[in-house]
């Protein structure tokens, strides 16, 4: 099994593709927030920021996670990784990525695939693996 966290899966929206794997929940809110805020993407050469409407952004995740598998993370183990984060020194936003991380773990996955290698290589010990060589 594989993890794919939201990075991996704006790619695979991007490579039209409805992978069969595992992710949080959490993460069709942050696709939905990626798409709507908005994608920096090459045009004719030149960096574009362009932003999809709540319906485009609502259908693009109904049909890249149609087949994924969801591993929940309850409140209460929530709150427990919470703490053990913070005796690790997380911060911030990298909060999302522990907790991805978390949930990868207890789905069994044995890689998770994304974009932000920097900054899960702080929260877990699974191979990391770029979405553009996941999907090659």
């Amino acid at each position: 099994m594989t993890y794919l966290d939201t990075s991996a899966l704006v790619r695979a929206w991007r490579l039209k593709l409805a992978p069969e794997n595992v992710t949080r929940p959490h993460a069709v809110a942050e696709f939905y927030a990626s798409l709507t805020r908005g994608l920096t993407v090459p045009l004719a050469g030149v960096p574009t920021r362009i932003q999809f409407s709540p319906e485009t952004a609502a259908q693009a995740a109904r049909e890249t996670f149609a087949k994924m598998k969801f591993q929940e993370l309850d409140g209460r183990t929530t709150l427990e990784e919470t703490g053990k984060a913070a005796q690790k020194n997380i911060h911030g936003p990298n909060i999302h990525d522990w907790l991805h991380a978390v949930a990868a773990d207890k789905s069994g996955c044995k890689e998770i695939v994304t974009t932000n290698e920097k900054h899960f290589k702080l929260v877990t010990k699974l191979p990391l693996k770029e979405p553009s060589v996941f999907f090659a």
